[in-house]
């Protein structure tokens, strides 16, 4: 195991440990997360709540999240179509990955999303249509962070959405400069966001007690 993938086991027993109470310290329990990694689906967890957001177990690279977030709705309205991983258009950002192909990678329009914490087609087809169902268009946030080939086009992209409530996570100060940005604390020698250095709860980075009480 890796020293990312032992960080992410520890803090998965601290937030599911804790989560009724922190779960007071919100005042409602539907809305919806919208994130370009698995962050929304821990955060749920962390007040144990049922998941209300498709985006759970999965990854985005970043150019495509920022095309999905800016027309959700036609997305959204499109079917999954699964293709052989190695005929990803991303195919050689993973190329040092020993464990891509492993899991189901899909089309949604022109985007792909990489199920990275499932195990069948079916499975991701399943709980896809059941979260999409769940949206709670009223109280959402949009999540996106520093990863998966994220530039500053990116960012810039992200921190302009017209869009209530928006939330992005870096390490890089050129970065922070944009509205919503976040940077958060992690090892020096990190060039994006690790998963297991996102913040939840009432972290010291951001709160996302305050962040879920204003949605």
């Amino acid at each position: 195991m890796t020293y990312e993938g032992l960080r992410l086991k520890i803090l998965a027993l601290k937030r599911i440990k804790l989560a009724n109470i922190r779960k007071k310290k919100i005042n409602k329990e539907k809305f919806t997360i919208i994130s370009n990694n698995c962050w929304g689906g821990e955060v749920y967890e962390s007040y144990n709540l049922i998941k209300q957001s498709p985006t759970i177990g999965l990854f985005f690279m970043a150019s495509d999240y920022i095309k999905f977030i800016k027309n959700i709705h036609y997305y959204l309205d499109q079917p999954l179509k699964f293709i052989d991983p190695q005929t990803s258009t991303n195919i050689d950002y993973f190329e040092n990955d020993k464990f891509y192909g492993n899991y189901p990678v899909a089309k949604l329009g022109d985007i792909e999303i990489f199920f990275m914490h499932y195990k069948s087609e079916k499975e991701v087809i399943q709980k896809w249509n059941r979260r999409v169902k769940r949206i709670n268009w009223d109280h959402i946030l949009y999540k996106f962070n520093d990863q998966n080939g994220c530039t500053l086009k990116e960012i810039k992209e992200f921190s302009e959405l017209p869009v209530k409530h928006k939330i992005c996570f870096t390490v890089r100060k050129d970065f922070e400069k944009y509205s919503n940005v976040v940077r958060v604390k992690s090892p020096k020698s990190h060039s994006f966001v690790y998963a297991s250095y996102e913040p939840f709860g009432n972290n010291k980075d951001v709160n996302v007690n305050e962040l879920i009480n204003s949605l």
